[in-house]
């Protein structure tokens, strides 16, 4: 689990890591070094950026940022974690700062109304 306080508003974040993410900790593990990854100079992050870009096809500005959005969208909402636990893993204080990161798509709007069509079948309306 990795505990931290965000540098943004001081809130205290706790996340259970992945084993991929465990594995590049220790990968790149140095007890000598103030952070727990090397810091790369802006220019590198930049061009790393560029390439990822390129090889994935992505039109337009990427940002490093724009990573929150799609682990907050397409890696934890659409797969049924909930809102207020997204918001925890990001370090937000407040849950509207999450709301702006998150977008329902199409895919989870469909499904969650599949599970509210199937949880009240056995009701009646009476008019």
């Amino acid at each position: 689990m990795l505990k931290y306080r965000r540098g943004k508003n001081g809130q205290l974040s706790r996340v259970k890591l992945l084993p991929e993410a465990v594995a590049l900790i220790e990968k790149y593990r140095d007890d000598t070094r103030g952070t727990l990854f090397p810091v790369i100079p802006y220019q590198a992050l930049k061009w790393c950026l560029t390439s990822i870009k390129m090889k994935a096809g992505i039109k337009g500005r990427l940002s490093y940022h724009m990573g929150r959005h799609s682990f907050s969208t397409l890696m934890t909402l659409e797969n049924g974690v909930p809102i207020e636990t997204v918001s925890k893993m990001l370090g937000h204080a407040d849950i509207r700062t999450t709301q702006v990161y998150a977008r329902v798509t199409p895919k989870k709007l469909f499904e969650d109304m599949d599970k509210y069509i199937k949880a009240t079948k056995d009701l009646k309306l009476i008019l």
